[in-house]
This record gives C-alpha cells, sequence and structure tokens, in this order.
C-alpha cells in the first residue's frame, strides 16, 4: 500500500472546507487498491461496494438490513453519505482493516441522530449530545451479547478520527457508554454449554450418514467436511484454504507415525500444521478420498479457465466457430446453453434473460461493461419490420442490429457471469497470504452440481463456473434447514436434529481441557492467538473436581460426609483434616466443646492448659455450618487446621 498517503489536514481550512477535502482524499484513494485490494471499475456513486471486495458494505439507513428490497431500501442522505463513503475507504483501504461492518453501524446510528437533534445532515455539527442519541439507537438495534459495546467503541473511533483531522466546527471529548460484559458468570457459563456444544445426537446422525452408501454430492461435501471439522478444531472458512495435498505424516514422540493436516489458521494465525485427533485418521482419509473423486473434473476445470482466460470453454453444443467470428443469435445462445423454446425467439431470449440480466449489475468489471455497451448500443431497439411470409398469417419480424457478437466475447461476460472476481484464487487478497488456486482446492466444485432432494436437479444444471462446495452459507442450509430446504439430517431421518459448524470447534476445545492440555498448547492446536478461555464448555462439577485435585488448601475429600461426621460426633481422624507427610502417622483427633484439636496428646500435654480460643492448634466451630465453612477456606495448606 506504499502508493497510498493518509489524508493530513490543513490548519488554515475550517471545518467544512476540511471535509470537503478528506472526501476529495477518499474518491482519490479508493481505485488505488487495484487489483488486490478494491477490484477495478469500483464507482464511489455505487450504494454497495460489496462486490468490489469490501464485503457487507452498504450505504444504506438504520433499520434497511438484508431482508429487505432492494427497491425498499432508503440510501444515507448527503453530504452524510459521502462521509462515510471516506471513513470506510480510510478504514479499509489506508488501515487494510478486513471488517467494516461495525464501523458502518455506527455511522448508520450517527446519521439518524445527527438527523433528529439537528435536523441536518451536516456531519461537522457533530456533538457529544448527537453521539449519546446514536447510543440509544444502537442499544435499541444492537442488544445481543456485547455487540453495543463493540459498536460503541467504532462510533468512538469516528469521533476521534474526525477530530484528528479537524472535521469539526466544535471539537468535544465523548467516550462510549456501553461496558464490556464479562461472560464468567455462572449462568452465563451455563447458556454457552447449552447453546455453543453440539448434542450427541447430531454427531452420532452425522457420523451413520458418513458411513452410509452416499450418492448425494451435497451430502458427501457435508459430511466429509464436517469430519474435517471434527479431527481437528478449525473454522468453517478456513477450508477455502485447504489444499488437495493436505495430509502429512510425522514421527511422534513414542515412534509412531501422526497424521497432519496443512491448514491455515484465520485470524492473524496464518499456516500450521494441524494434528488429527486420534482416532479420526480413518474418517479424514475417507472424506478426502470422497470428495477427491467427487471434484476431480471441476479442478480440471479451473486449471483449463486459468490457462485459457481469453478463450470461451469448449463444451458438446458449443457452435464451430473460431473465437473472433460472428455468430447469429441461435449460435449465441447455443454456446451458453440457453435452451430457446418454439414460442420464443433466441434474440430475444439472450436478450432478456442474458445481456439484461447482467446489464443491471452494479458492480461490473470495466472490460465487461465495455462488451456490453457495444453489444447494447448495436441492438435496434425498435418494434423492428413486419416480413410477410407465404400463407395465411405468416411473418416474421426483422431488425437491424449492428452488434458482433463473438466467443470471444461471450468469455467476457461468461466469466463475470460465473466467475468470482477473486478466480483462480479461492479467498480475497490478504498482505503476506499465499493463497490457494481453484485448481489446487480440495473442495472445488462446478456451480450447480450440489442439489439436493429438495432441489429441482433440471432448474440447476450444471453451469460454466466453478464454486467453492464447502461455504458456511451451504452447510448452514444444510445442517440447519432453511424455510424451502430441508437439512441433511431431515432427509436422512433425523427430524429435529440440527447443529452448526462452529459448535464442533467448542467441543474439541473443551474436550482438551478435559483432557488436562493447557490453554497455550490449546491455543496452538486450534490456530487462535487469544480468547481461547471461551471456548471451555466443562461443567462447574469438573472445574471443581480439578481444582480440588491440584489446589493446596483442599483436601481430596467429601467435605460434605465430614460436616456430618463433626454433628453427629463420629470419630475424626488427622487424615479427614489435613494432609500428611510421608513419615506422619494418622491418628484420632481430640473434640472439644468449642471445636476440634489436632494437639497430639500422647506425645506432650496441652501447652496451653485449656485457654483453646487461643490456641492455634484449635479449629474453632462450635456447631457454626457457616463459621466451620469460612475456617477450612482461609486456612492455608500449612496450617494443621486444614479441613
Amino acid at each position: 500500500m506504499s502508493n497510498i498517503e493518509p489524508f493530513k489536514p490543513t490548519s488554515s481550512l475550517k471545518a467544512a472546507e476540511q471535509m470537503d477535502v478528506f472526501i476529495g482524499w477518499a474518491k482519490a484513494t479508493l481505485p488505488k487498491g487495484v487489483p488486490h485490494k478494491v477490484y477495478a471499475g469500483v464507482r464511489w456513486e455505487d450504494l454497495s461496494w460489496h462486490q468490489w471486495g469490501i464485503r457487507s458494505c452498504t450505504f444504506y439507513t438504520l433499520g434497511n438490513g438484508r431482508y429487505i428490497k432492494a427497491i425498499d431500501k432508503i440510501p444515507m442522505q448527503p453530504p452524510f453519505i459521502d462521509f462515510a463513503k471516506a471513513v470506510i475507504v480510510h478504514r479499509r483501504i489506508l488501515n487494510d482493516k478486513k471488517s467494516v461492518v461495525t464501523c458502518l453501524t455506527a455511522l448508520k446510528a450517527l446519521e439518524a441522530a445527527l438527523v433528529e437533534i439537528t435536523g441536518l445532515t451536516d456531519v461537522t455539527r457533530i456533538s457529544a449530545g448527537v453521539c449519546n442519541k446514536a447510543c440509544e439507537y444502537i442499544q435499541s438495534n444492537k442488544n445481543r451479547g456485547n455487540e453495543a459495546y463493540a459498536v460503541g467503541k467504532a462510533l468512538e473511533n469516528i469521533v476521534d478520527l474526525m477530530k484528528e483531522k479537524k472535521l469539526l466546527k466544535t471539537p468535544f471529548r465523548w467516550s462510549s457508554p456501553f461496558l464490556y460484559k464479562s461472560r464468567g458468570t455462572l449462568k452465563q457459563q451455563r447458556i454457552d454449554r447449552q447453546t455453543k456444544l453440539p448434542s450427541h445426537e447430531s454427531i452420532k446422525a452425522l457420523g451413520e450418514i458418513f458411513h452410509n452408501n452416499l450418492t448425494s454430492p451435497i451430502d458427501v461435501i457435508t459430511t466429509s467436511a464436517c469430519a474435517l471439522l471434527l479431527s481437528q478444531p478449525s473454522r468453517v472458512g478456513e477450508l477455502a484454504d485447504l489444499p488437495l495435498d493436505c495430509i502429512v505424516y510425522r514421527v511422534g514422540g513414542d515412534g509412531s507415525q501422526r497424521m497432519f493436516l496443512r491448514w491455515y489458521s484465520e485470524k492473524g494465525f496464518g499456516e500450521t500444521l494441524k494434528p488429527v485427533v486420534t482416532g479420526m485418521e480413518s474418517a479424514v482419509k475417507r472424506a478426502l478420498s470422497l470428495v477427491k473423486s467427487l471434484t476431480e473434473e471441476a479442478r480440471e476445470y479451473a486449471a483449463w479457465l486459468e490457462d485459457h482466460p481469453n478463450e470461451f470453454p469448449p463444451h458438446v453444443g458449443l457452435p464451430k466457430k473460431g473465437q473472433d467470428d460472428p455468430l447469429s443469435y441461435d449460435e449465441v445462445c447455443a454456446a451458453l446453453r440457453i435452451i430457446v423454446p418454439k414460442s420464443r425467439g433466441a434474440r430475444i431470449l439472450f436478450r432478456e434473460t442474458y445481456l439484461d440480466n447482467l446489464a443491471e449489475r452494479t458492480a461490473l468489471s470495466p472490460r465487461a461493461r465495455t462488451v456490453i455497451d457495444a453489444i447494447c448500443s448495436g441492438f435496434d431497439m425498435s418494434a423492428g419490420r413486419r416480413v410477410n411470409l407465404p400463407g395465411r398469417n405468416r411473418y416474421y419480424i426483422e431488425h437491424f442490429d449492428t452488434c458482433w457478437i463473438t466467443l470471444r466475447s461471450l468469455n467476457v461476460l461468461m466469466r463475470e457471469k460465473y466467475l468470482s472476481k477473486d478466480f483462480p484464487y479461492t479467498t480475497p487478497f490478504e498482505e503476506g497470504k499465499q493463497r490457494l488456486k481453484y485448481r489446487d482446492a480440495l473442495f472445488t466444485v462446478r456451480k450447480g452440481c450440489l442439489w439436493d432432494d429438495t432441489n429441482n436437479p433440471v432448474t440447476t444444471p450444471r453451469s460454466f463456473g466453478v464454486e467453492l462446495g464447502a461455504t458456511s452459507a451451504r452447510l448452514a442450509v444444510q445442517l440447519k434447514g432453511a424455510s424451502k430446504r430441508q437439512s441433511i439430517f431431515q432427509r436422512h431421518g433425523y427430524p429435529g436434529v440440527s447443529v452448526n459448524t462452529h459448535a464442533f470447534r467448542h467441543e474439541l476445545n473443551t474436550e482438551m481441557h478435559r483432557a488436562g492440555l493447557s490453554q497455550l498448547l490449546i491455543d496452538a492446536f486450534s490456530g487462535r492467538t487469544s480468547m481461547g478461555s471461551v471456548y471451555n464448555h466443562e461443567t462447574i462439577e469438573e472445574r471443581t473436581q480439578a481444582l480440588i485435585a491440584v489446589h493446596p488448601s483442599t483436601k481430596q475429600s467429601n467435605n460434605g460426609q465430614r460436616l456430618e461426621m463433626l454433628k453427629t460426633n463420629e470419630p475424626l481422624s488427622l487424615s479427614d483434616v489435613t494432609d500428611l507427610d510421608e513419615n506422619a502417622q494418622d491418628r484420632i483427633i481430640h473434640k472439644t466443646h468449642l471445636g476440634i484439636c489436632v494437639h497430639d496428646f500422647s506425645y506432650t500435654p496441652c501447652p496451653k492448659m485449656g485457654a483453646c480460643l487461643t490456641c492455634g492448634m484449635l479449629g474453632c466451630v462450635k456447631g457454626d455450618d457457616v463459621k466451620l465453612a469460612n475456617i477450612k477456606q482461609e486456612r492455608n495448606a500449612e496450617s494443621p487446621l486444614v479441613s
């Protein structure tokens, strides 16, 4: 990013002029991400930059969610929308921050508050009162977990940026009122355990389906992806970077061979070798075998597309024409696999079902836009001339088109329609990351090949594109179902069962805690740099027993039974209240009306002569359960009164 200079405010300018200069800087900086940060052809005036690589970036007002039709969405108002776009350019392109969702939410709340307080969208008039009102909008829209805290911090950063760049008429100090909610309460731990761990029924069902004779491609992809995620703790998005030759063997400390997987862990951890959980080796081998045979043709096709970027891909119905020879409309439809019914002509079908739909896209590459403009400019837009044929009521409509359509120009449109903008790579560009190509990825499939029993395979033919079979969106539908789609469990006779892929990561982390692995080792195994403890869902009873086993001030025995022995005056041994040394001899201890005395009377008489209350050898409980519990908790391991 050496070609991008940060915005430097000019001290002599007023806030409004400074704002204009800041927005001008952002407009000039936006295209400079080409080709890796922002794709060629991005336009400042677009209301969505999602297709250009800035994911989930849309400039609509607060409350216009993803499920609202585009025609009903309300865009941000000028000049605020230009300020919002400038902030996103500063964050995503200059500072190279991957996510802009939280920042956009803060901007949308800020716009709503600014209009309500001032009646204007002049960003330079933002004040502490406007920010406080924005927090009310944030709280009402982001009320789960620490969402409000994160958006509040993003708003705080926006205010700091405006102060630093001198974009405020009246600078002010402001801090977000939202506090971070601790996740360590016992109540929250129980909730996390219930919601974040997979049910035993779901894992058992996946295992049974996986070992059946699978014939459906979507079942192979789903169960194989789950087997890999259950073999070592990972994120579902990391499957996009899983290569075909991912298995590596290393000799363990006991001389045996251990299976590892070549893995790229997200969120800054990077490339690593992950050991496969013992016992899952056969499942991993079966999963790789099933997926490799299913995706082999798609990888070969992806390699052809990469090696022949300017040629239309061959197929059975492709017209036998050169890449630059003109095509008739029937040949165009044959090349694009468009079925032409008798009731409609090839010309109108190509234009309405293919060309117009593609032209409506806002995120078109300059090359594709040039081809579309050239074809559209050559279309005869008139009603045409009627030409009568011999016979009754026989005629056709003649048009005078001048457009020149070839396989090479169709190749541009086909790639724009069916291929990801990251092609030939499976993931977007990241600084320092060695990306994987579709030709080498394990889960590469042809678009349209993954249909299930609730789809009509006729409506989803294998198309010209390639994609990843194991994506988070597809696996979410397969493992949890959707409004018009059955989950893999429903299709195979497991009603009421569902799971999400991240639950496997929580399950494996919890089991590693139970096995006694250190948090540092678990984090390294999981490809994580922080926040490891939130994946531990051991029960309170399990953690208590683990503490009893290692804590020096806690005896490994039943405290409840010991308390009952005190109440009923049963004999109490020294080993019941303290850990004995190797050479120490166990014996019955003395009980008084004040408590228990651990002095050895066989060795020496009582040195205190009955002054029990001031003697360190007495645990004064006098039947008080609360006091007994307090004494047992506060005494250290070296005290002879530990119980």
